[in-house]
């Protein structure tokens, strides 16, 4: 096999747990994969208490910090648009989701900056990775919420919009980094405000 990441050829060993278990096969080598770090577990939500997104989010879970290395994937995959690079975290994504019960909801983009990136990364890290989702919700502003200033993040309008049916039950949301946390809980409040009893925030990234 061809890594993904470096373009070098490497063996990806067969194992019980791929032929009874259907894993999906490795499409970046060791020595690539090693170089991504680990995420740290905790999450500060101060910024939210005493806001009207205090309680939006009940977890929120990271995969990978965002060292130089990441950087470098994350800009190759979005931004120079090369789609293949969602399979690299396929399968530890996919273990993860089969850990969690509750509907996936990806974070949807806003259709102009669709147009222009030409796909959903969001949506082809899950479907790499097979977790079935929903769309439930559609932006409604274009804006960078990193551009804006705390208080600026926290007065904004709902970015989000309900698209779909909403019950009472836990909603797993997904995208690709974790930043300020603005966009995340945008999304848990309104699908809170319509009935969800619970939401998981899940990352590939934690910025």
């Amino acid at each position: 096999m061809i890594c993904l990441l470096c373009g070098s050829p490497f063996q990806s060993n067969p194992t019980w747990r791929k032929l009874i278990l259907y894993e999906i096969e490795a499409s970046a080598c060791k020595r690539c994969l090693s170089k991504f770090e680990k995420a740290d577990t905790k999450f500060d939500l101060a910024d939210f208490k005493g806001t009207r997104y205090e309680g939006a989010i009940d977890s929120v879970t990271s995969l990978y910090s965002y060292n130089e290395v990441m950087q470098s994937y994350l800009h190759q995959y979005k931004f120079l648009q090369d789609v293949a690079l969602a399979q690299v975290f396929a399968e530890e994504l996919r273990h993860l989701f089969e850990k969690k019960e509750g509907i996936v909801v990806p974070i949807p983009m806003y259709p102009e900056k669709l147009l222009l990136r030409t796909f959903a990364q969001v949506d082809e890290l899950l479907n790499s990775a097979a977790v079935p989702f929903q769309h439930l919700l559609a932006k409604t502003a274009a804006s960078e919420q990193g551009k804006k200033s705390k208080k600026e993040r926290l007065e904004a309008s709902p970015l989000f919009e309900v698209t779909g049916k909403i019950t009472a039950q836990t909603f797993i949301l997904f995208d690709d980094i974790y930043t300020t946390g603005t966009t995340m809980h945008h999304a848990a409040k309104v699908l809170k405000n319509f009935g969800a009893t619970r939401i998981e925030a899940i990352t590939l990234i934690k910025g």
